[in-house]
């Protein structure tokens, strides 16, 4: 191989290498991306969820001390200043309070049921976004060059999801860890 053969190879092998470091390193920018607006999501369905939770409490035929309980819950897991854990604890605690009331409601309070899906669905979206976006950010190549600049790490969001069991009790489900 003469001189101007190999400087040829080099230079190929330069534009793959800067290809695939920007390819890899859009795909690190989208993933993030799609994280964030997972959670904007998520936020806005768990914001809505509890919104008409505490709706529930002008409803017709309930009594108090259910429409308190539900009230304090949906009030606390709308605190605006909540810290993420804390957040957590609220939105699970309100879960479990839903549960519980759910066998007293009217069939016709479907909207609550639909939130209450809604936010479920987009928990789960979340995390499959955060997933995917930290197996991509625990990359050799991503944390050696940096390629994820300085954002911090995405973290999923880990509420109760609660149905009813065979007994009355609210049934936890959690999504398994990756």
């Amino acid at each position: 191989m003469n001189t101007l053969e190999m400087l040829a190879l080099m230079i190929i092998v330069v534009v793959l290498l800067v290809w695939r470091i920007s390819w890899l390193a859009s795909r690190v920018h989208r993933a993030n991306t799609r994280a964030d607006r997972a959670w904007s999501a998520l936020d806005a369905a768990l914001v809505v969820r509890a919104q008409r939770a505490a709706e529930l409490v002008r409803m017709p035929g309930i009594d108090p001390a259910t429409a308190l309980l539900v009230l304090d819950a949906a009030a606390a897991a709308l605190e605006p200043d909540l810290r993420r854990g804390e957040r957590e604890r609220a939105e699970s605690d309100l879960s479990h309070v839903l549960d519980m009331v759910d066998p007293m409601l009217p069939a016709s309070l479907r909207e609550l049921a639909s939130e209450r899906a809604r936010a479920r669905i987009c928990r789960r979206l979340h995390n499959d976004a955060v997933a995917t976006a930290l197996s991509l950010r625990r990359r050799y190549t991503v944390r050696v060059l940096r390629l994820a600049g300085r954002t911090a790490d995405p973290r999923p969001f880990e509420i109760a999801e609660g149905s009813i069991g065979q007994a009355g009790q609210p049934v936890i489900v959690r999504e398994a860890e990756n």
